[in-house]
């Protein structure tokens, strides 16, 4: 039982100790908001997409509508080989954009990691955004990324991504739980340990990919976008900063099942075991064994009840530095009202991180008919 103690103290402490560092760099960041200003940079977005026939006109629309100079942007739509109605609507929505072209990922070629490398290639810009099919943007989103870019001058920014209200519990827990990994996201890099980005939303210079191509994993066929990260860090790389700007959101759709939101997330956690930096290994690691403490010392509470005390202990130790963290997280967009369901989630959040970290590492994962990881 002293041993039991000793470990869920440990790890209390040093989840304490390194969420709390994600918190203070999260509440370090200043908040941006699109001055209007003239800008001047050119832009390539990159937008790749396999089977959205249902999503690709709302995310053209958006790109169509940018507030941002049309001669300044130009938009590239990589077709991985969708089998339905994709490659179709893009032909026929761009007869009347001339800043927007389709291209398609070459036969044998294929995931959303080459159609990124594809449009890389093909992009005319060295200013590099990226987002997915399947998301929306505000007129603001180009403007946003490009003033922040022009102002500091950095080799990549992570905005923010965030999940579209629905009714129902189960969409509130996706919404929350995406903001835990946005405040982590933002935190991290803002105290220079970066973790996570996400290519929905993401920006980048290609002269930077260059220099850090030696350093990127093309083996996993996902994680274009931590792979990436990961290897401009690994290349010397540290102005990498986190866009707090409400104007630069990116939303997308909840799962609309539990098999899908698990399949995604089994997917996410399976590129951890290729991560190489420290930050994001540690960070890993330590998030699955607190959450594994917590669910063993629940299942010994069957035959012993002074586990359920350690498990309580856990609970609460990390409610004392994530409630305050999605507390401040929620507040600046706007959605604290989803905080009223924190307990309830922070329970769940012991079986699903738990569930999801030892599945992704003894199954197989899919994405839209393939398999991403063995």
């Amino acid at each position: 039982m002293l041993v039991s103690w000793i470990i869920a103290g440990v790890l209390s402490v040093l989840y304490l100790t390194w969420i709390g560092l994600f918190y203070y760099g999260w509440a370090r960041i200043p908040a941006r908001s699109s001055e209007g200003f003239r800008v001047k940079t050119a832009v390539s977005v990159i937008l790749p997409a396999r089977n959205e026939e249902c999503e690709i006109s709302d995310i053209l629309n958006d790109l169509a509508g940018q507030d941002y100079p049309k001669e300044l942007l130009e938009v590239i739509v990589v077709d991985d080989h969708s089998s339905d109605l994709t490659a179709d609507i893009v032909s026929d929505f761009i007869k009347d954009c001339a800043n927007i072209r389709l291209i398609r990922l070459d036969n044998g070629i294929t995931g959303k990691k080459q159609a990124l490398l594809k449009g890389l290639t093909e992009a005319n810009f060295s200013l590099i955004l990226t987002t997915d099919a399947d998301c929306r943007l505000s007129a603001l989103w180009v403007r946003s990324m490009v003033e922040c870019f022009e102002e500091t001058n950095a080799d990549l920014i992570a905005g923010s991504v965030l999940i579209k209200a629905a009714p129902g519990f189960f969409n509130k827990f996706q919404r929350l739980e995406l903001f835990s990994l946005l405040g982590s996201t933002a935190g991290s890099l803002s105290t220079g340990n970066p973790v996570m980005c996400s290519a929905a939303n993401m920006g980048f210079r290609k002269e930077s990919f260059i220099k850090a191509y030696n350093h990127y994993n093309e083996n996993v066929i996902s994680g274009d976008d931590v792979f990436m990260l990961h290897a401009m860090y690994k290349a010397g790389m540290r102005k990498m900063i986190f866009l707090k700007n409400r104007d630069a959101a990116v939303i997308t759709k909840s799962m609309n099942s539990l098999r899908s939101f698990l399949s995604q997330r089994k997917r996410w956690a399976s590129k951890s075991r290729h991560y190489k930096t420290g930050a994001s290994v540690f960070t890993s690691l330590l998030v699955f064994f607190i959450n594994l403490t917590a669910i063993l010392c629940l299942l010994f509470a069957l035959f012993n009840m002074s586990f359920l005390l350690i498990a309580l202990f856990i609970f609460i130790s990390k409610s004392l530095v994530d409630f305050p963290f999605l507390y401040s997280v929620t507040g600046y967009f706007g959605q604290r009202k989803l905080m009223r369901y924190f307990p309830a989630i922070q329970g769940i959040y012991f079986f699903y991180i738990s569930f999801t970290a030892i599945s992704a590492f003894t199954r197989a994962s899919q994405w839209k008919g393939r398999l991403t990881e063995s």
